[in-house]
C-alpha cells in the first residue's frame, strides 16, 4: 500500500486530498480482497462445506476425533468467548475457545429458536486447517455430556499454570481434577 501511495506521490508532486484518499481506500480494499480468502471464495460462490472439502483432499486439513470423559465450560468474560475445557484422558485438556461455541449451548428463552445442549458429547470431530491449525469445523457426537458450568472462572490463576486458551490446544499434564480445582 505504502508503494502505491509513493508511486502517485512520484506522479503528480501534490495531489488534491480526493485523490489521495481515493487511491487509498482503493489499495486498501484491493488489499482486503487479495489476502481474505475468505472473500474471495464468496465471490466465486464456494460454500464453507465445498471449501473443507477441498481442503480435506488436497491434504491442507485434517479431521481429528476425540473422546471426552468430561467437561468444564465457563465463559472468558474479558473477551465474551465460551471456553471448553474437556478432559481426553491421559492428563490431557483440550481447549475450545470462540464464540462459535455458542451455537451448541441450550437455549430456553425463545420459543423459536428453543434447543437443548448440543455439546461437549462423548465423542466428536474437529476439522482443522494445517497451515495455522484454525478449528474449521466442530461435528459433535449423539451423546451429550454436561459440563461443570463455572459462574465466575480463575482464568488468571489458571493462566499462572501457563496454558494459554488457545482454541484446539491441547494442554499435556494436567488432570481434570486439576484444571477444575484451578479455575473454580
Amino acid at each position: 500500500m505504502g508503494f502505491g501511495m509513493w508511486v502517485l506521490f512520484q506522479i503528480i508532486e501534490e495531489p488534491p486530498f480526493w485523490l489521495g484518499m481515493t487511491v487509498w481506500f482503493a489499495l486498501m480494499f484491493s488489499s482486503v480482497v487479495i489476502f481474505n480468502e475468505g472473500f474471495l471464495r464468496k465471490l466465486k460462490g464456494q460454500s464453507d462445506e465445498e471449501y473443507i472439502k477441498e481442503l480435506l483432499s488436497n491434504g491442507k486439513a485434517k479431521k481429528e476425533t476425540y473422546n471426552v470423559e468430561a467437561g468444564i465450560y465457563f465463559n472468558d468474560l474479558g473477551t465474551g468467548c465460551a471456553v471448553h475445557l474437556l478432559d481426553i484422558g491421559n492428563n490431557k485438556i483440550l481447549c475450545l475457545y470462540g464464540q462459535y461455541l455458542y451455537d451448541f449451548e441450550p437455549i430456553d428463552d425463545d420459543p423459536e429458536q428453543n434447543q437443548s445442549r448440543k455439546f461437549p458429547t462423548k465423542q466428536f470431530s474437529q476439522i482443522k486447517r494445517l497451515k495455522d491449525n484454525f478449528i474449521l469445523q466442530l461435528i459433535p457426537g449423539s451423546d451429550v455430556i454436561e459440563p461443570i458450568i463455572v459462574k465466575e472462572p480463575k482464568i488468571k490463576e489458571f493462566y499462572k499454570l501457563n496454558p494459554k486458551l488457545i482454541d484446539g490446544k491441547i494442554i499435556e499434564n494436567l488432570s481434570f481434577k486439576e484444571a477444575l480445582s484451578i479455575v473454580q
